[in-house]
């Protein structure tokens, strides 16, 4: 399972749409899972991330989807709140969109969880 995480619910949906498309292209879609997350930056500061500010999609999103011709209902569905708990655990790969949510998830990992040699 593959998590895609970004801070705008947009961004970590077209990626997971994006993969999504070239596993089933490549006939692999029951082998690659992929999941997008968002995160409220601004106030990323514990050891869980706050919800998204918004989880509805936001308008641009569904305009790229439909142009790259990505998967209309998943394009559609509201977005989901990374959990650093939850997510660490549940995903084989999490990929953040940029470097300011990724630096931000490495300092939310818990000092002796085991994680170290994940990321």
């Amino acid at each position: 399972q593959i998590l895609f995480v970004d801070n705008d619910n947009f961004h970590g949906r077209i990626a997971e749409g994006m993969l999504a498309q070239i596993a089933e292209y490549n006939d692999a879609l029951f082998t690659l899972f992929p999941y997008s997350s968002t995160v409220d930056s601004s106030s990323f500061g514990g050891t869980t991330p706050p919800p998204p500010m918004d989880p509805t999609v936001p308008q641009e999103a569904l305009v790229v989807c439909e142009a790259l011709g990505l998967c209309s209902i998943t394009c559609a569905e509201d977005g989901t709140a990374f959990d650093v708990s939850y997510c660490l655990d549940q995903y084989d790969l999490i990929i953040a969109v940029n470097e300011d949510i990724q630096s931000r998830l490495l300092f939310s990992l818990p000092p002796d969880g085991g994680y170290e040699h994940k990321c």
